[in-house]
């Protein structure tokens, strides 16, 4: 997440197929490669959209599923650059390269991340064909194993590029890194929470398939949720229902990683509100989530709308100065001012979070057992009913002399931040 209100845009219907699956690669001999120039004219690359434009709209999309907004990485930019650059130099698509052929940078992804300077060990590959630059990186979303990774809550950083030319129109590729050190958010749900303008039917392009065996399209709009800490996710049940009527779906296989659940309805979704149950069993712990959106055409859903949650800060504790190695407690408290109840272990569970979700403090070493890297806490009362107020109790640890800035703020994770209201902790070690 990012500041400011949930967002719950629609994403354009995509009608074109996907030129290959996603690329979760591993590790082989680097390829040795310099930055090849956009294939296009330096005139017709000025208007295309850069790669903070696509970031921009990924950014977007996985804010409005409570996923944090990522950073873009020159290196990962830079090689997918050079990949979509290669793929039309060559009128080619998919992920792969072949050595002696114009523009080549290496053979898989972390070949050519690797080519930039990018050594992290997770890099993985996003890649179509599409009518626009803009239009190509909503497709890769609406295609769920592409999406696995541009929503995953352990992708870190993001590199873009896009060329024009060759047979396929716009070549777009996204390059993925991971830090799985963290855990940033628990879950996050596509479509989201609450969350509307989804469109109703999906094409089924993509491979590998995760649509039912020998059916057609159209298809609805595919559903997925995905746990952060790499925990093993197994569906024991899925169910969605409009207006109390069941629909038909497929639970699509997992492929590259068991973090999450994925289902494609088998028919375009009906105009209204979907209502979603998955009955999950997630690193060994059954768990249900349950939640609604709405399809476009439909009008919102009030039940669950972020206008019900709102918070007002009360008071703090004094946090003391503390020595390296030393720890300390702080507990901030919040009044519920909004008329939905906050209840701990549901998704209407209030937790503190830092500003900006920004995790220094946890990659310093200065959390200490926070439930998440930048989640401090989450509510210790089990119930908070409008009007009520609760506290917020966590640790930190000293790790270097000096003073440090922790700016808070309550969320409700999947659905919206409540009030910025500059709250802060002042983080003194001696």
């Amino acid at each position: 997440m990012s500041k400011g209100r949930a967002i719950g845009r629609g994403i354009a219907a995509g009608a074109l197929a996907l030129a290959i699956a996603l690329a979760f690669t591993i590790t082989s001999a680097p390829a040795q490669a310099a930055v090849v120039p956009p294939a296009s004219s330096e005139s017709a690359a000025a208007v295309l959209p850069s790669a903070t434009d696509m970031l921009q709209v990924m950014n977007e999309l996985r804010y409005a599923t409570g996923a944090p907004t990522v950073p873009a990485d020159p290196r990962l930019v830079a090689s997918a650059q050079n990949h979509a650059t290669y793929n039309v130099l060559n009128n080619t698509g998919g992920h792969y390269e072949t050595a002696g052929r114009p523009g080549y940078t290496g053979y898989v992804a972390q070949d050519r991340a690797r080519a930039m300077g990018y050594t992290a060990p997770f890099v993985s590959e996003v890649a179509s064909s599409a009518r626009d630059v803009l239009h190509g990186v909503r497709l890769l979303w609406d295609a769920p194993y592409h999406r696995l990774g541009m929503m995953h809550p352990h992708t870190s950083v993001v590199g873009w590029g896009r060329a024009e030319g060759g047979a396929f129109g716009y070549q777009v590729v996204g390059n993925i890194g991971k830090d799985f050190s963290t855990i940033p958010v628990d879950v996050v749900r596509s479509p989201a929470r609450g969350q509307g303008g989804i469109p109703t039917s999906w094409s089924g392009h993509e491979s590998p398939s995760p649509i039912r065996p020998g059916s057609s399209g159209p298809y609805g709009y595919p559903i997925m949720i995905v746990y952060g800490g790499y925990k093993a996710v197994d569906v024991r049940g899925v169910s969605l229902h409009h207006n109390g009527t069941p629909l038909s779906l497929f639970v699509s296989p997992q492929q590259f990683e068991r973090d999450y659940a994925l289902v494609v309805p088998d028919k375009p979704l009906p105009v209204g509100t979907i209502d979603v149950r998955f009955d999950l069993t997630v690193a060994g712990q059954w768990i249900t989530e349950e939640w609604s959106f709405s399809t476009a055409g439909a009008a919102s859903i009030a039940p669950t709308a972020p206008s019900g949650f709102h918070s007002a800060w009360v008071s703090q504790t004094a946090l003391p100065a503390i020595a390296v190695g030393e720890t300390a407690s702080v507990s901030l408290t919040f009044k519920n001012t909004g008329a939905i109840p906050w209840t701990r272990g549901t998704a209407s569970e209030a937790r503190l979070g830092v500003a900006g979700d920004d995790t220094m403090f946890s990659k310093l070493g200065m959390a200490v057992a926070w439930p998440f890297a930048s989640r401090p806490a989450v509510q210790d009362a089990s119930s908070v009913a409008a009007g009520a107020s609760t506290s917020f109790t966590f640790s930190v640890k000293g790790v270097a002399p000096g003073s440090y800035l922790l700016r808070l703020r309550p969320v409700i994770d999947g659905i919206t931040w409540l009030e910025d209201q500059g709250v802060y902790v002042v983080i003194t070690v001696r």
